[in-house]
């Protein structure tokens, strides 16, 4: 897949567009990417996916930008590996934003991609205002000379598949419901960097991960994960809070450490680059009368998370078989 990141670098040849946010990567963006993959095989076009360099809010509303299910990084990879020939990451700034529905048409789907057919989600909105519909964007399409497709939302437990309802069932906790949806494990990503160095006190030695900034990930809680550093994979017990046994009750804190204790790693990872995926909630995170009570529930979830049987550790050789 050819990554491009300027319109003006496009080369000239008819294409099936798949455009959209595409923030996770999720099944329901997976159906309009790959309706535009198919049809551009069939067809004999190039099949480009068309998406943004920031959230568009982060433009129109900063105050509301979410924060992100996927890093730049981890949105490119897995539109890769759905196939398509071309990944085009448009600026989306004040000019970009302030651009009419036909206007947006004209200048980015037909001048510059040359677009024969374009693939959207069934709630795509664009143009100033989000004035742009579905509809509209079949209006455009007899203009401009590009047939419009509309894939039809998917659903989840009878619900409509979003970005957003991702972001809360992750703030819940709630990892199945989230795998569902995603089709794989939520994820975050970060670098290891110097924390406390309480969990090598306790003879149970964490990566305090520094989750890049923006990015969504599980609330307060410890969790069964699988952690991929420089290429090698590791089952992972992973904390995500703020460490209650060690802050008196009344003391706030807002910061909140994302903490991985890798099952059989023995070595130095600081300011390695590490991915988590997270499989399993296994416990809400609390205060402990003792740091003796804590360790023993630390290895209580070590263990629980070395016992774990689950089709995303077989995948990267990490099952129990």
């Amino acid at each position: 897949m050819q990554v491009v990141r300027a319109l003006g670098s496009l080369s000239p040849r008819p294409r099936a567009v798949a455009i959209g946010t595409f923030d996770g990567v999720h099944v329901g963006h997976r159906a309009v990417i790959g309706e535009a993959v198919a049809r551009a095989r069939a067809r004999g076009l190039t099949s480009a996916v068309l998406t943004f360099d920031r959230h568009p809010l982060a433009v129109l509303d900063a105050a509301h930008q979410p924060r992100l299910l996927t890093t730049a990084a981890e949105k490119e990879r897995l539109i890769a590996a759905l196939g398509p020939d071309e990944l085009v990451v448009v600026p989306f700034d004040e000019e970009l934003a302030e651009l009419s529905p036909a206007a947006f048409c004209r200048r980015v789907l037909r001048d510059a991609l040359d677009a024969r057919i374009v693939v959207v989600g069934e709630n795509f909105t664009f143009g100033a205002g989000g004035r742009g519909d579905a509809a509209e964007l079949a209006r455009c399409g007899e203009a401009y000379g590009f047939e419009s497709v509309t894939v039809s939302l998917l659903t989840g437990n009878g619900r409509p598949i979003s970005s957003t309802r991702i972001r809360r069932l992750l703030r819940e906790g709630r990892l199945e419901e989230v795998r569902a949806i995603l089709g794989r494990p939520p994820s975050a990503s970060g670098r290891v960097v110097p924390g406390m160095c309480r969990g090598r006190t306790l003879g149970m030695p964490t990566a305090n991960v520094d989750v890049e900034a923006g990015t969504v990930f599980p609330g307060r809680g410890v969790y069964a994960a699988r952690a991929c550093v420089a290429g090698r994979w590791f089952r992972a017990a992973v904390n995500v809070g703020h460490n209650p046994t060690f802050h008196d009750r009344g003391e706030e804190t807002t910061h909140v450490t994302v903490e991985a204790h890798l099952l059989g790693f023995k070595g130095d990872i600081y300011d390695e680059d590490i991915r988590l995926d997270f499989l399993h909630k296994l416990r809400d995170e609390r205060r402990f009368a003792t740091v003796a009570a804590l360790v023993a529930q630390m290895q209580a979830d070590i263990d629980a998370t070395a016992a774990l049987e689950d089709p995303a550790l077989d995948e990267v050789g990490l099952g129990r078989g």
